[in-house]
């Protein structure tokens, strides 16, 4: 797959001259970046609207304009505009709820968009998510395709204003098909099947692939791409994943952090009875309401061998009485924010403390929360506020590089932040291990630190601990190897 120069390596075969191996990005057989190769995606059938399309009995072709005035996406955008008039009186922040009483509603995002005829949504990436097969709803894990929100509207007779606005929506689809058909080739050696082991195949192929745009767009819609029809169709639609800038306040008005931004994160599951998106509750994302009102039922839920065992390894699943149906996440700042904290103080550090000499005791191993210090963070990061506002752009890990024709002054270059291509080599090994029929390792370190089984594939692209990279200056044993490349120094952003 073609992505930004920066993160470009060269795989080198033993017997083979220079040349022969194809140039391999970070995101090859794992992610499909490239804007000129997601629009001719996009034209050849993956706009959300095709692809919605068989599952909502939509029978006219659409381009997606108007598309929440469909009745499937009717809560969603019922949802998205409802959070918005209530902003900013529910402001996690309260300099910014105190500003409720200004009828100022410029510092808003515009509900006109949402039903504009002229606001669509754009292919800005296609990821795969295998590394999420140990979450039970799909052994395979998932593929996801994200869309970011393009508006073109009227400003004044004759007169259209067109740009993207900080809003992606993820149609998150199980990886494994219902139904899969095909036959071998030199690239899949043996005939397609539909299991775990052939849409891995399937993608470390396309990994290999060194095609133009156009043609690479139409290998991987082929039928033995991983994104043929059989392999990728509305049968196998799981939900809808929404974050959006809902709100933003500039430097002038907010001066102790040099500006404010607020970020609505929802989840909508596909109910297949109503052909419709519901709202539901969030993957890990906990309802500290919930949680405070009955800590000790938390506290007895979490801190068992079992939940331990899994938070360590970055597969915890939080139990769905425990969690929220909508968050905020706040920037900048990350996680020296307390709204980004969600876990803050849910627990007692003695009881933490206890539980993990406790577990040690009984012969386990801890890999990374080695201390209180380390449980904290790693429960946190594994929320969608805490996770968005790790190492982000601005409140997204995705947003997409923008086409060739978008002016440079309004363009994005880099597609993800370091958080999304430091994971890219974890994710990789899964799509490996999978492909050779192996149970693969779903664990995973701090998302803030690249594990360090991964330096080496990470040298020289500053993800692991060069320049920018989150670093620690300390001696706790979760955090005390997170140091810096020769000549760095770790300093402070936000004390």
């Amino acid at each position: 797959m073609r992505t930004i120069g920066r993160f470009l390596f060269l795989l080198v075969l033993a017997g083979f001259g220079a040349g022969a191996a194809p140039a391999a990005t970070l995101d090859s057989s794992v992610a499909v970046t490239d804007p000129a190769t997601l629009q001719a995606l996009e034209r050849g059938g993956l706009s959300i609207s095709r692809l919605l399309g068989p599952a909502i009995g939509l029978t006219r072709d659409v381009d997606n304009r108007g598309l929440f005035s469909v009745r499937a996406l009717t809560p969603v955008r019922n949802a998205v505009k409802q959070e918005i008039a209530d902003e900013p009186a529910t402001s996690p922040d309260p300099y910014v709820a105190g500003l409720a009483k200004s009828k100022d509603a410029s510092q808003k995002f515009n509900p006109k968009y949402i039903d504009d005829n002229g606001s669509t949504l754009d292919l800005t990436g296609v990821v795969n998510r295998m590394d999420r097969g140990y979450l039970g709803h799909t052994e395979c894990g998932e593929i996801r395709l994200i869309y970011r929100f393009h508006y073109s509207v009227e400003e004044k007779p004759g007169e259209r204003v067109s740009s993207r606005l900080p809003l992606t929506m993820s149609l998150v689809f199980n990886a494994r098909p219902k139904t899969a058909t095909g036959r071998a080739s030199k690239d899949r050696p043996r005939a397609a099947d539909g299991s775990c082991a052939d849409v891995a195949r399937r993608w470390l192929a396309a990994g290999g692939k060194d095609l133009p745009p156009e043609q690479l767009a139409a290998w991987l819609r082929s039928e033995d791409g991983p994104l043929s029809g059989a392999m990728l169709n509305s049968s196998q639609i799981m939900r809808l994943e929404l974050n959006m800038q809902v709100l933003r306040l500039s430097a002038s008005t907010r001066r102790d952090f040099g500006g404010h931004a607020e970020y609505l994160l929802k989840i909508f599951k596909w109910d297949p009875a109503t052909a419709t998106f519901q709202e539901s509750r969030m993957e890990n994302q906990i309802d500290r309401k919930t949680v405070l009102a009955d800590r000790q039922a938390f506290a007895k839920w979490l801190l068992t061998d079992r939940n331990i065992y899994d938070l360590d390894r970055g597969r915890l699943i939080v139990d769905e009485k425990f969690l929220a149906t909508s968050a905020v996440s706040v920037a900048p700042g990350g996680m020296a924010r307390s709204q980004n904290n969600i876990a803050y103080g849910l627990l007692d550090d003695a009881a933490v403390d206890k539980a993990l000499k406790d577990y040690v005791a009984s012969g386990n191993a801890l890999r990374t929360i080695k201390s209180v210090a380390g449980f904290n963070p790693r429960l946190n990061e594994m929320s969608c506020t805490g996770c968005h506002q790790t190492h982000g752009i601005a409140g997204f890990h995705y947003t997409g590089a923008d086409p060739a024709s978008e002016p440079r002054r309004n363009a994005v270059f880099v597609p993800g932040s370091a958080v999304f291509f430091a994971d890219l080599p974890r994710r990789l090994a899964i799509v490996e291990q999978f492909a050779a029929g192996q149970h693969p390792d779903f664990s995973r370190g701090f998302a803030a630190r690249p594990d360090a089984k991964f330096a080496e594939v990470l040298k020289g692209t500053d993800l692991y601990n060069g320049w920018g990279s989150i670093c620690y200056r300390g001696t706790d044993e979760s955090f005390k190897d997170w140091s810096c490349g020769e000549g760095l120094r770790c300093a402070g952003v936000h004390e």
